[in-house]
């Protein structure tokens, strides 16, 4: 099933941050939206879409062009502190996600 998620105007608005950072990223590198789509296996259209910052990129996108610029171990450390889960955590306790086939999904 494929859905389209409805983005609030702040998360879109971050987007089209991340989008700019990338631009600049892939500039300050001397490359054009062509030499940085070909390093990431990809087409140019992908990486004007994603210094738009548009909604349909993937995360893929995000990950290919981040190995790029030499980021990669960025994205392990997204949630690697996160205050407001652990605050959470605190005040009601590990709850235990529900299972499927005897796995937890968290």
């Amino acid at each position: 099933m494929n859905t389209t998620a409805i983005l609030s105007t702040e998360e879109l608005e971050n987007l089209r941050r991340l989008g700019s950072r990338v631009r600049l990223a892939r500039l300050r590198r001397n490359l054009t939206q062509a030499e940085l789509a070909e390093r990431m296996g990809v087409h140019r259209q992908s990486v004007v879409n994603l210094e738009k910052g548009s909604p349909g990129i993937s995360f893929a996108l995000v990950t290919k062009a981040l190995y790029v610029f030499g980021y990669v171990g960025r994205i392990g450390d997204l949630l690697a502190v996160d205050e407001i889960g652990e605050e959470m955590e605190l005040a009601t306790g590990r709850q235990r996600a529900s299972t499927r086939s005897g796995v937890a999904d968290f």
